[in-house]
């Protein structure tokens, strides 16, 4: 990749850490969301969602609320001709038409005129259901004779494992499951005699893993505002995580062309991969449809916790055998991924990572998807990786230990480094994974832990421990377009599709800025609609920066070329010798010839100027990833009596490539170690025996709060990319995958207690401290 000229004063662009501008605007409720836009006739939606987890749906009676003062429409399945009885998707699956498959599944869908008015029409709603049996547990629902998920056999959707781009690369097989009930995908991979390493081992260490559901914990809500014109066109706000990808699953449930359909991606409060998917949009843009008005749905909490798309359920059976000497000998998996009632989970992430992250000479890895009768599954940040990393790395732990040597070592000596062949067959590409293990091992809180385990355990009895892990991404690829604008004013504007979550809208502008030569405040980002931004790949898989990046880098560097040849032409100057300082273009060595970039600018703005606009495009695709690594240590006291745990001091290691914004670099690296955190110690959906959400609500469901931690400790690590712009990787995934095995790690270091089921709540802590 070419990089920008030099200029002869350091740009303020990368490298320094920028504030959110609309950090001050969020914190005081001045930015609109979807739930805030009020277009004249606004209709509101609400859906009727079935009570059972699998029933036949005998009759619907809808003429009681279609009879209500302000009701403008009722639909049930019935009333849309698209859908299909066999839906491949969630996406598809708009309304049930037969046949309800998980608790939550929306069996009609009314829009009036206030929202109240809409909940007292579902009330009248007359559904009769048989009840069926239902499949709630994976292993259960995978035996033979297990009441179906799917109408007519199983489909195995892959889009979200495209989306993330990390596991498009995993190849294995995939054999037809035998009798097998409910199964929608399989994979498969091996290398090397695995029984023959089993039998020449001198520790065997077999244990099963398992992980909840948790929900993504987005503030807020899916919400779509539909709107169409006299002229059928389609016109959707939506809190989004991919404009583009938006347009195309709704284009594809509506079979409408998507050149009728204008998506505008509304600023949106959080997604971290449940809102890749098209879950309301459908439905509201029919309800718009038949009432003529613009119609706007928002997700109430407990609809999000009860019918929104949550991480799998995972469970991870590891078997491995290791020589007295440390040498690897054989690693065994099976993982089963509960997917809920529609296939789609990412499923290969986590067999490449249970055989890629060490060097197993031999190993078998089996994956499973299971559908059941929950709510389907969706990414949540670095899909599948930190349930994986929390059974091997709490395995590599527990070898350690077993052999009595230092389980960083013992690490390091068996990671894996660019080059070594995963377990799919693709070279590890480059990657700082060694250098953030390093780093986190000459951490003062590691090398001074056996202090802490003696410095004030209750009663003498060793309360106080430490852990560390190791876990990463492979990183998302997708393609993506970007132009830069020489404004008549002498800035930038850079126009993409993607939508920013993150914060990345600044780094964008500061890229841009280095690469073309200004200062960032002279830079705009804009983040187009569907109908005139160039096309941009979702905002997903830690890419936005690596794939998008790159191309307002492209851009920037174009737009910059087209500058020096107009300034070259004006001033009769080789463009070889001119430089780009404070705004301006001149010849090196002579500083009364040059000329100002908003001269330049306003030249391709003059009526019957022959000077062309400068305008720079980009449109790159990509083939090498920039897998990105995180370490994390916790340091944590365990009350004996209770099980109750404190988190004293936790602190994240991690490979960035390059830090575009640092600060904004921080803030990703915190806030994935917070999700992580709550998947080790409090977030779990917990389902009954009839498929029932048994905490819908956040008073029931843990979110981690502020009160709940401490300080996060953040140590940027900068192995550069060679492909990312400026040398950048993503960071958005790794840091929430490693806590899990952390928290693991520390409390069995406090405790001598090794916990394989998340959450760690004090309940498993003071039942396994009791059982001993």
């Amino acid at each position: 990749m070419s990089v920008a000229m030099k200029t002869t004063r350091d740009v303020k662009g990368v490298g320094l850490s920028i504030p959110r501008a609309d950090g001050a605007e969020k914190v005081t409720g001045k930015v609109e969301y979807v739930a805030d836009l009020q277009p004249k006739g606004l209709l509101h939606a609400k859906l009727l969602r079935s009570p059972h987890a699998h029933a036949r749906i005998k009759r619907i009676d809808v003429s009681r609320a279609k009879a209500l003062p302000g009701v403008r429409a009722v639909l049930t399945a019935a009333d849309i001709p698209q859908l299909k009885k066999k839906a491949p998707t969630r996406a598809h699956a708009v309304l049930a038409i037969d046949r309800v498959v998980f608790v939550g599944q929306p069996v009609a869908a009314v829009a009036a005129d206030e929202p109240a008015i809409a909940e007292e029409a579902l009330d009248l709603i007359e559904v009769e259901y048989e009840v069926l049996a239902a499949s709630v547990d994976p292993l259960r629902s995978m035996q033979p004779g297990a009441p179906p998920v799917a109408d007519a056999g199983t489909e195995a959707d892959t889009s979200e494992a495209m989306a993330h781009g990390a596991v498009a690369v995993a190849k294995g097989e995939a054999p037809a499951p035998a009798k097998a009930a409910n199964v929608s995908q399989q994979s498969k991979l091996g290398r090397g005699d695995v029984a023959a390493g089993f039998a020449a081992s001198d520790v065997v260490i077999e244990k099963t893993y398992r992980v909840p559901m948790v929900h993504q914990g987005y503030l807020e809500p899916h919400a779509v505002l539909a709107q169409w014109d006299t002229a059928g066109f389609l016109t959707l706000w939506a809190s989004t995580q991919g404009s583009f990808n938006t347009r195309s699953e709704v284009a594809d449930v509506l079979e409408i062309p998507e050149s009728q359909i204008k998506v505008i991606p509304v600023e949106c409060g959080g997604g971290f991969g449940g809102k890749i998917r098209a879950l309301c949009e459908p439905i509201t843009a029919v309800l718009a449809r038949v009432t003529g008005r613009p119609v706007r749905y928002v997700m109430t909490r407990r609809e999000e916790l009860q019918a929104g798309m949550p991480a799998p359920q995972v469970i991870i059976r590891l078997k491995s055998g290791v020589k007295k000497d440390g040498t690897l000998m054989a690693i065994e998996a099976e993982t089963v991924l509960d997917t809920g009632a529609f296939s789609g989970t990412v499923l290969a992430v986590s067999g490449v990572f249970l055989a890629s992250l060490y060097k197993w000479p031999a190993f078998e890895v089996r994956g499973t998807e299971v559908l059941t009768h929950k709510p389907s599954v969706a990414a949540y940040r670095a899909p599948v990786a930190p349930q994986t990393i929390f059974a091997i790395d709490s395995h590599m732990e527990q070898i350690a230990k077993a052999l009595g040597v230092d389980s960083v070592e013992f690490r390091r000596r068996h990671l894996m480094v660019p080059g070594d062949p995963m377990a799919n067959g693709q070279p590890w590409q480059s990657n700082g994974a060694m250098q953030v293990l390093d780093r986190i091992a000459e951490h003062p809180l590691w090398k001074n832990r056996a202090e802490w385990a003696a410095s004030g355990g209750k009663d003498g009895r060793g309360l106080r421990g430490t852990g560390l892990s190791l876990g990463g991404w492979l990183g998302g690829l997708q393609p993506t377009s970007a132009t830069v604008r020489l404004n008549p004013d002498g800035t930038l504007a850079v126009l993409t599709g993607q939508v920013d979550i993150a914060g990345t809208n600044i780094a964008l502008a500061q890229i841009a800025a280095s690469a073309y030569g200004i200062d960032v405040d002279k830079v705009k980002i804009t983040t187009g609609d569907t109908d005139v931004a160039p096309m941009t790949g979702l905002s997903a898989g830690s890419k936005t920066i690596y794939t998008v990046g790159t191309a307002v880098l492209q851009a920037a560097e174009d737009a910059r070329k087209q500058t020096l040849e107009i300034a070259a032409s004006e001033l009769e100057a080789s463009i070889h010798d001119l430089e780009l300082v404070d705004g301006k273009v001149g010849v090196r060595g002579a500083p009364d010839k040059s000329i100002s970039l908003a001269q330049i600018g306003k030249k391709g703005n003059l009526y019957m100027s022959k000077v062309s606009p400068v305008l720079g495009a980009s449109r790159p695709s990509f083939t090498q990833q920039a897998p990105a690594f995180a370490a994390q240590l916790a340091q944590v006291e365990v009350d004996a009596d209770t099980g109750e745990v404190t988190l004293h001091k936790f602190v994240v290691v991690q490979d960035v490539g390059k830090a575009i914004n640092p600060l904004g670099v921080e803030g990703q690296m915190q806030g994935g170690a917070v999700q992580s955190l709550g998947m080790a110690l409090t977030e779990a959906l917990m389902f009954d025996d009839t498929g029932h959400l048994t905490n819908p609500s956040l008073l029931d469901y843990k979110k981690l709060t502020a009160a709940d931690l401490p300080d996060i400790e953040t140590i940027i690590v900068e192995v550069p990319s060679p492909s990312g712009p400026f040398g950048a990787r993503g960071v958005g995934e790794p840091p929430i995958v490693p806590a899990p095995a952390a928290i693991a790690n520390a409390i069995e270091d406090a405790t001598g207690l090794r916990l394989t089921e998340l959450p760690i709540s004090p309940e498993r802590i003071a039942l396994g401290l009791a059982k001993r």
